[in-house]
């Protein structure tokens, strides 16, 4: 029998590591199919393992050597890179990349700023929406022309930061009966592995910085908190939020000293670059962003449909602002109702980007990182069945752009909203301990 469990575990890990580094390595973006077969086979490995609750040090082990397998290759699922390195030669140079189009500076002849960096950019029309911290950590990939060697880089800080979440959480989780899998289910889940270290989105390291603010928030230290919390909306502009839940939970002395402080460090960040045209060039875009993008949605997908039904034309413009008046209403709401019912932090912070996510126009699979981590410390796990599920939206790029059959995007949203119906029935109630 013991050799029977040895023989499934490291089947097990063979599937993990196989999957991942099929994707990391291997497979295009646009081969669907087989992006899907191997992120599939990984989530199956991957349960397998936390079934098994492997130790802590197999579990440090096994989850770095994931991640360094991903050293080996540029990212193969976004291009979310070149505009990292974009950004950070300008840096370099002291141009700000909030004051430029991309395509205001071919002709410059900046160090770094070629035609063929150019042709990589997902977004050449657009300002970088990057917040300063971010611009930071891109910085460092200012140090080499060679792009590799940029992405290990910051591919070095994500691995950091998810060694520091781990032992975060495992702090934050001592007290639980099944704190060894939650652990495991965080570290090991193969969408926060590759959409994270692989893919280069920072959101891993926002996960970090918002797990260290509920750290010292239960240790009821204002200044570290307020650290954590203010680096984390530094990263990305997504964490802003939170500003509600942290307000309302802990109101008056807490919560409205950690909510200031937090969002004062934000602000500070700022400082650099707003002599830059830095509120111009980021607002100019985020409004585009709820404006002109649409990608994996639910809710406006449906209003979408009856606004064709209605005007005959597409009226994001009209409903992305909308939905987003809707979403804010929404947070302060479930901020408010949370405080009165004594719910953790967490768990507030884990209702209110789920319904900003339920009514954005655009859901990428490495938006809900943070849910996974937030949700593993709620006791809720309909973000993990979600980290499954959403990686169907890969199957939509093809070499003549990108288009998904609306079949994927139900089961995607079935499966989601179907488990947290299910634990929502049992733990919605349940005060804080």
């Amino acid at each position: 029998m013991l050799r029977q469990d040895k023989t499934a575990v490291f089947s097990a890990y063979f599937m993990l590591v196989a999957g991942i580094s099929a994707i990391g390595l291997l497979i295009p973006r646009d081969n669907g199919w087989m992006l899907l077969f191997a992120y599939f086979t990984s989530f199956f490995g991957y349960f397998w393992i936390v079934k098994k609750v492997p130790d802590f040090r197999e579990l440090i082990v096994a989850g770095v050597a994931l991640r360094v397998i991903l050293f080996f290759d540029l990212p193969h699922l976004s291009d979310d890179l070149f505009r990292f390195i974009w950004d950070a030669n300008l840096l370099k140079v002291g141009v700000s990349p909030y004051a430029y189009l991309p395509n205001e500076l071919l002709s410059e002849n900046i160090s770094g700023i070629t035609q063929s960096l150019f042709d990589q950019l997902n977004s050449p029309n657009y300002y970088s929406v990057y917040p300063p911290f971010n611009q930071l950590l891109f910085w460092i990939t200012g140090v080499s022309d060679n792009w590799l060697f940029a992405a290990n880089s910051l591919r070095s800080l994500m691995l950091v930061a998810d060694i520091g979440s781990l032992f975060l959480i495992r702090s934050l989780t001592r007290s639980k009966s099944n704190t060894e899998t939650i652990q495991a289910l965080f570290f090991l889940n193969p969408l926060f592995i590759i959409e994270a270290t692989g893919n280069l989105h920072f959101e891993g390291i926002v996960v970090f910085f918002l797990l260290l603010g509920i750290y010292f928030w239960k240790k009821n230290s204002l200044s570290m908190s307020s650290l954590g919390f203010g680096l984390a909306m530094a990263t990305k502009l997504l964490p802003i939020l939170f500003l509600p839940a942290l307000l309302f939970k802990g109101w008056l002395k807490k919560g409205l000293t950690i909510s200031i402080l937090s969002f004062s460090l934000f602000c500070i960040t700022l400082l650099p670059f707003l002599a830059s045209q830095l509120t111009i060039g980021m607002s100019e875009s985020v409004g585009l962003y709820f404006q002109n993008f649409e990608f994996n949605a639910s809710v406006y997908f449906l209003v979408r449909a009856v606004g064709y039904w209605i005007k005959g034309y597409n009226t994001i413009q009209t409903i992305g602002p909308a939905l987003s008046i809707v979403s804010f209403i929404s947070i302060l709401s479930i901020a408010l109702l949370g405080a009165k019912k004594k719910w953790p932090l967490e768990k507030i912070m884990l209702f209110s980007l789920s319904l900003f996510l339920l009514f954005a126009t655009t859901v990428h699979p490495w938006y809900i990182l943070p849910l996974i981590a937030l949700g593993l410390l709620s006791g809720f796990y309909f973000p993990i069945v979600w980290s499954l599920f959403i990686f169907v939206t890969y199957f939509g790029y093809q070499k003549s752009g990108y288009e998904l059959s609306p079949i994927w995007l139900v089961m995607e949203y079935t499966a989601v909203l179907a488990t947290f119906w299910i634990e929502n029935r049992e733990k919605i109630n349940e005060p804080s301990l």
